[in-house]
């Protein structure tokens, strides 16, 4: 009888620590359901399907962001101190010229030089040369702005270079282009800094449609473009202008495109270093409450 007591309150025993055991091991799964379970019910955020608050700040852009030329264009990169382009010896002009402007740069007291010359970089008979513009009737007009590298002698200097020339008529250079210059020093002014890409739209075809000046031939672009990023607001946004190269004096608003349609028109990528997603937001529209 004793035996079977003693049996009995074994076997309850050990059933009471496999009761025991289960309990532990059916509290522990449900911590761990419950710690698991705000993890899946949390939406996946997807930094390139929207622009609100997606950091860009990761990208090296005078390195990184260049423009990419589609077809065959002929192109010479070259590199300054503080701007950099695509050089086009077959119509003695830039293709592009990139840089970025920081709000920091914006109050310097460089010195303009106004020394117009050739670009060191390029040889001379891929050049344009100062008796080009002399009597043409057309400004050296600048594609990177002098005003913009008011932060350091060396950087101004460079930007007379005549790479960064093309002929624009005095009404187009001295007004409308100039007032965009000064709108892009407002918008690095408020965003902390952004980036800038602008140059003529060449021709494919029809080269004969254009004229030229100078014994260099250097072509004298209808059409010009800028395109910029603010890369650095919680709400990236991008805003592109294509002018033509005449008097207007229509506002800045009317010359507003998108950056799809630039590429379009000059077969340039720009910006193809952004994730595809929020590239494609970007580049196919624009708001102009972003802007003004």
């Amino acid at each position: 009888m004793r035996v079977i007591m003693f049996g009995l309150t074994f076997l309850k025993q050990k059933m009471n620590k496999r009761k025991i055991l289960i309990i532990i091991l059916l509290i522990l799964l449900v911590a761990l359901v419950i710690w698991l379970l705000p993890l899946k019910s949390q939406p996946k955020v997807d930094c390139n399907s929207r622009t609100e608050n997606v950091s860009l700040s990761f990208i090296n852009y005078e390195e990184e962001a260049l423009p990419l030329l589609i077809g065959d264009k002929a192109s010479q990169l070259i590199n300054h101190s503080a701007y950099k382009l695509s050089y086009n010896k077959d119509y003695k002009v830039p293709n592009w010229v990139f840089y970025e402007l920081l709000r920091e740069e914006l109050n310097g007291e460089a010195e303009r030089s106004n020394k117009f010359r050739p670009d060191p970089f390029i040889s001379s008979l891929e050049s344009a040369s100062l008796k080009d513009y002399q009597k043409s009737g057309y400004d050296r007009g600048h594609i990177a702005p002098a005003a913009d590298f008011n932060w350091n002698s060396e950087a101004k200097d460079e930007s007379f270079f005549l790479s960064n020339m093309c002929p624009q008529t005095p009404s187009f250079n001295r007004g409308i282009w100039k007032r965009l210059e000064e709108q892009v020093r407002d918008w690095a002014a408020r965003d902390s800094a952004i980036c800038v890409v602008a140059g003529p739209v060449l021709p494919f075809s029809a080269i004969e449609e254009y004229q030229s000046i100078g014994t260099g031939r250097v072509i004298v672009p209808k059409l010009f473009y800028k395109v910029i990023l603010s890369a650095f607001r919680n709400k990236p946004c991008m805003i592109g202008f294509v002018m033509p190269n005449d008097n207007t004096i229509d506002n800045l608003q009317s010359f507003a495109v998108s950056i799809d349609s630039i590429e379009s028109l000059t077969q340039i990528d720009f910006f193809s270093i952004l994730p595809d997603t929020l590239e494609n937001k970007l580049e196919s529209s624009f708001d102009l409450n972003d802007w003004f």
